[in-house]
């Protein structure tokens, strides 16, 4: 199993998705995901296909999916690509290329800053989240979908890289990582805040800055364990590494009836 497949499960299955401009970032890798689909056989492509009638009880389309069409025939562009998702407010004008390549990172800003200038659009998830039966075959929950593109992608790397397309799998996985540093970024001020009143009280938090946003300018932060561990222990804070682990332990996984954290981990 590629590296990449293990992260993507680890880092991008979660509860919900978050908007923002990792939503945007998301939207990108899922187009790439597409753009490898494109290597199999028509038959089997699952991506960038809408089911026309969802049957929310038995999780089921009920009849035909659409696929994805360009409009002079043929597989879609990005443009064309966030339009058949829905809920985007414009049809074109999404795409910023370099050298004839998508620039995921520039594409990305410009797709916060669409969703972000619109009226009425929520300050605190303004990119709208899709269900993943409107682009992936034969799926509902988001985790599904996440594990479905992690296999398949997964399976074509062994079966259809070359080195002529090698690039595809080269953005693949550093949008997977741009993805994973917004996530961690954005749910940082939770975590730092949680951590300094479950545990400040004896134990310092120190923190680490993980870079800007760059649709934002915000600077990304987190808590830094480790350094926050070590410093505890030089300071002779006894079972301060159990102290650490249970906050966690508590703050990310909670009983299914532990609502203390709900909101949070969900956000993450």
């Amino acid at each position: 199993m590629r590296v990449s497949l293990l992260l993507a499960l680890s880092h991008l299955s979660t509860a919900v998705w978050a908007g923002g401009y990792q939503g945007c970032l998301e939207r990108l890798w899922l187009f790439e995901a597409y753009e490898i689909g494109a290597l199999n056989p028509e038959m089997d492509q699952t991506l960038g296909m809408k089911c026309n009638k969802w049957n929310a009880a038995t999780k089921q389309g009920n009849v035909a999916w659409t696929p994805c069409r360009a409009k002079g025939g043929g597989r879609c562009n990005f443009n064309e690509f966030m339009f058949f998702l829905g809920r985007v407010p414009q049809r074109n004008g999404w795409s910023v290329y370099t050298n004839g390549r998508l620039n995921v990172e520039r594409t990305a800003e410009n797709c916060y800053r669409i969703f972000a200038s619109q009226p009425n659009m929520n300050p605190r998830n303004p990119v709208p989240n899709f269900r993943p039966d409107t682009t992936m075959k034969g799926v509902w929950e988001y985790n599904d979908y996440i594990m479905e593109i992690s296999q398949k992608f997964n399976d074509a790397w062994w079966k259809k890289k070359n080195d002529n397309n090698k690039h595809l799998w080269e953005d693949f996985d550093n949008t997977r990582e741009k993805i994973d540093v917004a996530r961690t970024g954005d749910h940082g001020p939770y975590v730092i805040s949680a951590a300094r009143n479950a545990l400040g009280g004896t134990i310092t938090i120190h923190t680490q800055k993980l870079g800007n946003n760059p649709a934002t300018g915000g600077v990304w932060e987190t808590v830094d364990w480790k350094g926050t561990a070590n410093q505890a222990r030089a300071s002779g804070v006894a079972n301060a590494e159990a102290r650490i682990r249970n906050f966690l332990d508590d703050w990310y996984c909670g009983d299914q009836d532990d609502l203390d954290h709900k909101n949070a981990r969900s956000h993450h």
